[in-house]
């Protein structure tokens, strides 16, 4: 029956093309208006199920001008099975069946092709970075994510249609990369288009970069990673050469957290129910990001989320906590935090680094030991007078100038986990196993932790320490969870 079907698809393009040289044979076409090569023009290369496309054909002409040869041109598409194209040159997408058509025009002896992607329809599409500053004169990708349903979210930032509001400060490609330019300033919108939806994102150009979160740089160079005499999943030390890149010098505060909270609540990000955080747009929708309301065991709360005068509500900081670490976080709404202003969190190769201080340290503290006058960790005496956490800053810092590597909060790192992964680990910017872009839940479910916290003892906040949390898909987990983080980049 296919084979029968496909036959009569093809006898029937086959007439139209012959009937339409015939047509040109009999009324025989002015030498200027030859058509030296036809071409098929579409506002997009991708329609959702049930939407449709209206196709232009254009022939060039052998005085190089071109002709809209749409109502002439015979159109057909192959396989057929996920839309059609008329006579007319509109192609209509199929209500249920997805997949690749191939669009044919044909006109006078020449012909065109195009595909086109039938997609299922897009729920949301957000824009990353959401706000960023860049320096006049450089650049930055924007990345478009869509939920096409709660299991199906994707990069299609290859798919949308990017542009700028006004181009007073920069432009955008095609491919999402926004060029500022040299010697402008000013504040531009980036617009992202799919299907029916638009997403936008806010880019500051000012004469110098500028990031909103104190950082340091780390030069490029050599260490040795991992402990022959830790943990297994700390052998084999290795030798790993990494790029330069900036690290945050303090954990990520409470306040940091909340001016995020109320900037991505605005923007339709995240949602909030019964004293949980959870995303509602880009890679990790559905997931949750940060519990608010504390547990028996360890009751403060840090932040809050308050009615305000006018009937709105908003995220505020206990009166006092503004400068600790925020915690009670999940992996997801840390990574999300960071993809917000375009920054990233560091990866475990990365992290150890700058913990050793350029040393080799064994730990994260000015000269390399641990003691309560050098870091919060499990127990109090000297100078570590917290029971639970401290304000950031509160210790001396690490040969780099970096605050609270070991103790303090526990601080995830980008990449996923495999105990056996320094076994195989390349020598140079490696990244343990996992999506360069992930996607919703992590691999294995574990997010990886270092440097230890308050509550832990000495052992666990070594440089080397390789810490495990389950991803907290059950949010009761994130009563009791001491996980922090702090932001890296990448350089130019």
């Amino acid at each position: 029956m296919l084979s029968t079907n496909f036959g009569q698809r093809y006898f029937w393009v086959m007439a139209s093309i012959f009937c339409l040289l015939l047509n040109c044979e009999k009324k025989p076409t002015q030498p200027d208006d030859l058509p030296l090569s036809l071409a098929i023009s579409t506002p997009s290369r991708s329609i959702y199920v049930g939407g449709k496309i209206q196709l232009i054909a254009l022939a060039t002409l052998a005085d190089k001008s071109t002709k809209n040869v749409t109502a002439e041109a015979v159109w057909s598409n192959y396989p057929a099975m996920a839309g059609t194209v008329n006579e007319a040159g509109l192609f209509s997408a199929s209500l249920e069946q997805t997949g690749n058509e191939q669009i044919r025009a044909d006109y006078c002896g020449q012909s065109a092709t195009i595909q086109i992607e039938v997609t299922r329809r897009a729920i949301f599409l957000s824009v990353l970075p959401a706000q960023i500053t860049l320096a006049s004169g450089s650049s930055c990708q924007f990345e478009a994510v869509a939920e096409f349903s709660p299991d199906s979210i994707v990069y299609i930032t290859d798919k949308v249609q990017w542009t700028v509001d006004d181009k007073a400060a920069g432009s955008i490609d095609s491919s999402g990369l926004f060029f500022a330019k040299p010697g402008k300033t000013g504040c531009d919108t980036v617009f992202a288009e799919y299907q029916l939806l638009l997403a936008r994102g806010v880019v500051q150009v000012t004469e110098e970069y500028f990031c909103p979160f104190e950082m340091v740089l780390i030069p490029a160079g050599r260490f040795i990673m991992g402990d022959n005499n830790g943990h297994p999943n700390e052998k084999p030390a290795h030798e790993v050469f990494l790029d330069a890149f900036e690290i945050g010098k303090y954990e990520v505060t409470n306040k940091q957290y909340v001016d995020y909270l109320n900037l991505a609540l605005a923007a339709g990000e995240i949602i909030v129910s019964s004293g949980i955080v959870t995303g509602r747009k880009g890679p990790f929708a559905w997931l949750y990001y940060f519990r608010f309301h504390g547990s028996p065991e360890f009751p403060t709360e840090f932040i809050k989320y308050i009615e305000t005068d006018d009937g709105n509500f908003q995220f505020v900081v206990n009166r006092g906590y503004e400068n600790y670490p925020v915690i009670r976080v999940n992996w997801y709404g840390a990574a999300a935090f960071c993809l917000f202003y375009g920054l990233r969190l560091p990866t475990e190769a990365e992290w150890e680094k700058a913990c050793r201080g350029g040393k080799q340290f064994e730990y994260g503290t000015i000269d390399g030991t641990i003691s309560h006058d050098l870091a919060n960790y499990y127990g109090t005496e000297g100078k570590d007078i917290y029971d639970s956490l401290a304000p950031v800053g509160s210790f001396p810092p690490n040969p780099f100038g970096l605050y609270d590597m070991s103790g303090n909060a526990a601080e995830y790192v980008f990449d996923s986990y495999a105990g056996d992964f320094y076994e195989i680990s390349p020598a140079e910017n490696p990244i343990g196993p996992g999506p360069e872009n992930p996607v919703g839940m992590l691999a294995g479910r574990v997010a990886l932790w270092r440097g230890g916290n308050w509550a832990l003892q000495s052992y666990f906040c070594r440089s080397a320490f390789r810490g495990l949390y389950p991803d907290h898909v059950d949010a009761s987990y994130l009563n009791q969870c001491g996980g922090g983080f702090r932001v890296a980049r990448s350089l130019p």
